[in-house]
């Protein structure tokens, strides 16, 4: 899920590549509460993730936001 969400990060929000890495925080790379909004939407649409805006805008570091999508993923395929 790391390498989704880096894709996601430099391609849809732009960032540089060389900033996106596991340890790096939304401050740090210069998000705010505004692109946790905006990626609920777009882990839902590109990813078919539902993650509520609390359980990110919790996530400190770029690896935790890819923990939180891995495991609503397992949910999913768990449901399945």
């Amino acid at each position: 899920m790391y390498d989704t969400l880096a894709r996601i990060l430099t391609g849809r929000f732009q960032l540089r590549p060389e900033l996106v890495t596991p340890e790096a925080t939304p401050p740090a790379l210069g998000l705010d509460s505004l692109f946790v909004v905006e990626l609920s939407f777009v882990l839902e649409e590109e990813a078919g993730l539902k993650i509520s805006f609390d359980e990110l805008a919790e996530a400190g570091t770029v690896a935790e936001i890819a923990r939180l999508m891995q495991d609503e993923q397992n949910r999913q395929d768990a449901s399945v």
